[in-house]
């Protein structure tokens, strides 16, 4: 009769502990779904491109508050050789929700876009001196991805030095074909930006959308 009440007990013991266990599973199901709910909320309300004639981009606004990716000086894709000075200064922003998707995917979601601004090196002005300091800005461009419009994933932007505020898309030999062969993840020069270049070494997996790492 003991040895039943026992066996009863532990039986009952059993239960309870099989029960917290799926209701532990449950919870934490539940919250992975609210939290994949709040991320593609996120990406909804993100800053997308906005377009004016055909495929024309409107220059976007307030993307100095995006994040700051990185900075480079002097930086060119040729052997021709420039003036004196270091050559201009680069400054790329992206979307916040696009840098977070990032991060938790290794992939770069649709409507993300990258800004570069561009500003000619100054010196020489009380008190500097040495070294250089960002002068006039020279020119602003836009790297989009968006399929819905352009079937390659990417297409690109010139806004000049900024007083343009709608600019066609760049001819796809001239930018697209580049970021295509170097760019180190989905045509984006990751190499060079140290936000996303972090990212990119903290990722266990393949990160390009053709499931293939490039090599840098």
């Amino acid at each position: 009769m003991l040895r039943n009440i026992k066996s009863s007990a532990s039986f009952k013991l059993f239960l309870i502990c099989v029960f917290f266990i799926v209701a532990a599973g449950v919870a934490g199901n539940v919250g992975q779904g609210v939290a994949s709910s709040d991320e593609n909320a996120d990406l909804k309300t993100m800053y997308g491109p906005r377009y004016g004639d055909g495929k024309n981009l409107i220059l976007p606004e307030g993307y100095a508050n995006w994040v700051f990716v990185g900075a480079s000086i002097g930086l060119a894709y040729s052997e021709e050789t420039r003036g004196d000075g270091p050559g201009v200064f680069h400054r790329v922003y992206t979307q916040p929700e696009a840098f977070a998707a990032y991060q938790r995917t290794g992939k770069f979601p649709e409507k993300t876009m990258f800004v570069m601004e561009l500003y000619r090196p100054e010196q020489k002005v009380s008190p500097n001196k040495q070294g250089y300091f960002e002068g006039q800005r020279v020119a602003i461009e836009v790297s989009v991805k968006d399929r819905e419009k352009f079937p390659e994933g990417w297409a690109y932007f010139n806004f000049g030095n900024g007083r343009r505020t709608e600019a066609r898309p760049i001819p796809k030999a001239s930018c697209y074909d580049c970021h295509l062969e170097h760019g180190a993840d989905d045509n984006v020069f990751v190499q060079f930006y140290p936000a996303l270049r972090e990212v990119k070494k903290n990722l266990s997996t393949p990160t390009a959308e053709t499931g293939k790492e490039k090599k840098q």
